[in-house]
């Protein structure tokens, strides 16, 4: 499956599977996981990159919904080439894997988890199997073969799954609605009912009353309008000299450098960056990788390529 024109392909509002990926990232940090599994369901549709399913199973985890978990992460497996996986996230997604299976009750494949999680070099995947009282030696780690008819059979599953979710959240939508309406038109009810009895009992002095509470109201919010439109110019030039200062940009010296999901050669490639481009450092040096971003793209690129201002 070719990944890296598939990451490209975008949709109906100009999108693709790489630009979908790194808005759920940010909202991932904000923990909202369901926001972000709306934007990996669209971009998965566009490509089925094993990194997307890998994210879309974590948000899955982290909502504590694992039997939907189980099947991105199987979904990440089935649809891996051998390489598309970084390490770190081969640990996790067993990891996690092996968690879920222990909450089961499933021990057996809870073991089997844990073991390839450690393969991967995952030490506490260790301390997990001697809790269950399994000794283990690491071995080496094996990636899962590419199967196609696995990885479509998957994605049939998934698909199946996300449609009768979004029917179930549609019918509660509806009752909800339905709920709301009903109250809303018993509300008007009553207050029709009471509307005579209420205006019996306005007097000129409760109009008198109402009015000078609410020249006092409007006297006081427009005193805090006038703070805040005094103070205001001063705290954005002041924001604004605190960004100028702390951004710190960089130019690039060589044609074709790729700008790379995680700082490793293996990893994903965003896009391509050419002499002249214009990058801004977003973090601190990670061995022969910097942390750029450029026309919003976030990632990694070799520290050798670019010539910091």
């Amino acid at each position: 499956m070719d990944y890296e024109r598939l990451m490209n392909k975008k949709n109906e509002n100009g999108k693709d599977a790489v630009d979908l990926l790194n808005e759920a990232t940010q909202i991932m940090d904000k923990d909202n996981f369901k926001g972000a599994i709306d934007l990996l369901s669209e971009a998965v549709e566009l490509c089925g990159h094993p990194r997307l399913y890998f994210n879309m199973g974590y948000c899955y985890y982290q909502l504590k919904d694992y039997k939907n978990a189980i099947i991105d992460f199987e979904n990440s497996l089935a649809n891996d080439r051998g390489n598309d996986l970084l390490k770190h996230e081969r640990q996790r997604l067993f990891l996690y894997l092996g968690i879920i299976h222990e909450k089961n009750k499933d021990n057996d494949k809870a073991i089997e988890a844990y073991k390839n999680s450690a393969d991967w070099g995952y030490e506490g995947a260790l301390a997990k199997l001697e809790n269950l009282g399994v000794p283990y030696v690491p071995d080496e780690p094996k990636a899962v073969p590419y199967n196609p008819e696995a990885a479509q059979k998957n994605r049939h599953a998934k698909q199946k799954s996300r449609t009768q979710q979004k029917l179930r959240m549609q019918s509660k939508l509806n009752k909800q609605t339905k709920k709301n309406l009903e109250k809303k038109q018993t509300t008007k009810k009553n207050n029709d009912k009471s509307a005579p009895a209420a205006v019996k009992k306005i007097t000129p002095a409760s109009k008198k009353t109402k009015f000078i509470l609410s020249a006092a109201a409007g006297f006081i919010f427009g005193i805090i309008l006038i703070l805040i439109l005094i103070n205001l110019p001063k705290n954005e030039n002041q924001s604004s000299s605190a960004r100028k200062r702390q951004e710190i940009t960089a130019t690039v010296i060589s044609d074709a450098i790729q700008l790379r999901s995680e700082p490793y050669n293996n990893s994903l490639i965003l896009k391509l960056l050419y002499s002249g481009n214009i990058v801004n450092v977003t973090g601190n040096v990670l061995g022969d990788w910097t942390p750029v971003e450029y026309e919003g793209i976030k990632g990694w690129v070799n520290s050798e390529v670019i010539e910091v201002k």
